[in-house]
């Protein structure tokens, strides 16, 4: 009988053949849990037994060892045979106290509760003679030894652990008779479970073959979608999360260093008005030789320090700030895209820095045939002037300085790397190096500390990203990542990309 005679079409056949296969998938299902579940707790079982027979056996062998340690010290007085009693003890008070707890059979428990207080028995009369002998009474313990008490004792204790022992092995094979028809049952409801999957995944796959093609290719087109939609939405993510963390760092860079200057403009003043005290005071009295030295240090010596630490105070301040703008205003510009040469960009920078290059002797090894790119190029200028100028400015004057300009080009992007053998960065300053007014390593250069910040504002402006790798004493390597054709709302003229 098909479908077809059944009045079904292609869809309602097949939700049927689901609808039976789900049927039978759910029996498999809980009848492999039902059996999983019985063999799980079979080998529980099994387990606890092992448990049970190992704790007997260790606490009779624990006691046969203490036993045989107190003999030997008792008939021949050396200590060496203490070792293995005082090691039987401890092991039959442990695996004792494990017996204790992990026995669940009444009658091993029964048992254990006549064998607890005969190993308290035979301990306290093991120790006695012990300590009988170290005093010099060793006939007495012998004595106790002969009383045979010791001995009835032991018959008790191997007696009932060696029932427990016999009916844990009992326990144990039974346990993994029933265990392996468990898994064997397991084994051929699976088995057979799997062979009528298999029969109507077959013909399941015959019945959808027909409409798989159309269904995949539009799964397929859904999926490139979603995917594109989910980069597209972690690019913007990660772009807002950077942005956000340079914001607050730049809020808190902006509180803390422009305020440093105010409070030294605040600190001088103050010290100024106080020397202006002084001064005023002179003048108010009548003056003395005391007096006019005191005037005179006033006048030549603290006033003069003070004016002038006002004054660098407020050229760093007017510096900052000025930065600031400089950044503001920069932020502001319209971009404009057209058709760069990198490699007339790369020798247009390298001229503005030809006399620092010869003054300090730099060799520079530009690869030939640098891509072109569509992007702003004054950007791009400021961004390949900003690292050449830091390459130059922090060569190790112990060496010949050499600077290498290289690219890769693939999948639409641009590397260029621009590396030095200059004096490093440290690793712990590796992470700041693009944050605002952060400098790295010693300040003996002048700058503001904002170079390599604009560097990355500029470079993500144009949907690019810079990163650097430098060890403390070999050098730097800065990449600048950047798209071949800028995206932008100008249009870009037919000469920009000629």
């Amino acid at each position: 009988m098909t479908a077809q005679s059944l009045g079904l079409n292609t869809f309602q056949s097949t939700m049927l053949l689901f609808a039976a296969g789900a049927v039978l998938l759910f029996m498999l299902v809980i009848s492999s849990f039902k059996l999983s579940s019985e063999t799980e707790a079979q080998a529980e079982k099994i387990a606890e037994q092992r448990i049970v027979r190992m704790a007997a056996r260790k606490t009779k062998v624990g006691l046969l060892n203490a036993e045989t340690g107190q003999r030997g010290f008792l008939l021949t007085g050396e200590d060496i045979y203490l070792e293995p009693y005082f090691r039987g003890i401890a092991d039959a008070k442990k695996y004792l106290g494990d017996l204790m707890e992990n026995a669940k059979d009444r009658a091993d428990q029964d048992r254990i509760a006549v064998i607890a207080p005969i190993v308290e028995k035979k301990l306290a009369e093991m120790a006695q003679t012990i300590s009988l002998a170290k005093s010099g009474q060793r006939d007495e313990a012998m004595r106790i030894i002969g009383s045979d008490a010791g001995l009835n004792y032991m018959g008790v204790l191997r007696d009932n652990l060696e029932s427990i022992t016999e009916r844990a092995d009992t326990a144990v094979g039974r346990g993994l008779e029933d265990l392996s028809t468990s898994a064997n049952r397991l084994s051929i409801t699976t088995a057979f479970g799997s062979l009528l999957l298999i029969s109507f995944a077959g013909l399941a796959f015959y019945i959808v073959a027909n409409n798989t093609g159309k269904l995949q290719a539009a799964r397929d087109s859904l999926q490139t979608l979603t995917d594109e939609l989910e980069d597209r939405v972690r690019s913007r993510t990660e772009a807002l999360t950077e942005a956000n963390d340079e914001i607050q760092r730049f809020a808190y860079i902006v509180s803390h260093d422009l305020r440093a200057p105010l409070v030294n403009i605040m600190g001088f003043t103050s010290e100024l008005e106080s020397a202006s005290n002084r001064l005023a005071g002179y003048f108010a009295r009548t003056a003395s030789d005391v007096d006019e030295a005191a005037a005179a240090s006033i006048a030549t010596e603290d006033i003069p320090e003070s004016v002038s630490f006002i004054r660098k105070s407020s050229v760093k301040m007017d510096g900052l700030i000025g930065a600031i703008l400089k950044l503001s205003r920069e932020g502001r510009r319209e971009l404009k895209r057209e058709r760069v040469q990198l490699d007339e960009l790369v020798e247009t920078a390298l001229a503005s820095l030809q006399h620092q290059i010869e003054e300090a002797g730099v060799t520079v090894d530009v690869e030939p045939s640098l891509p072109s790119v569509v992007s702003d190029r004054l950007a791009l200028s400021q961004i390949v002037g900003n690292i050449l100028d830091n390459a130059v400015k922090y060569l190790d004057p112990r060496r010949p300085g050499e600077i290498k300009i290289t690219f890769v080009e693939s999948g639409g992007r641009v590397k260029l790397r621009i590396s030095d053998n200059g004096r490093g960065v440290a690793e712990q300053d590796l992470k700041r190096i693009f944050d605002l007014f952060r400098r790295a390593g010693k300040p003996d250069r002048p700058g503001e500390g904002i170079g390599l910040a604009h560097v990355r504002s500029l470079v993500r402006a144009l949907g690019g990203d810079v990163t650097v790798e430098s060890k403390l004493g070999e050098g730097t390597v800065f990449t600048v990542d950047l798209p071949k054709k800028m995206s932008g709302q100008s249009p870009v003229t037919k000469e920009q990309t000629a």
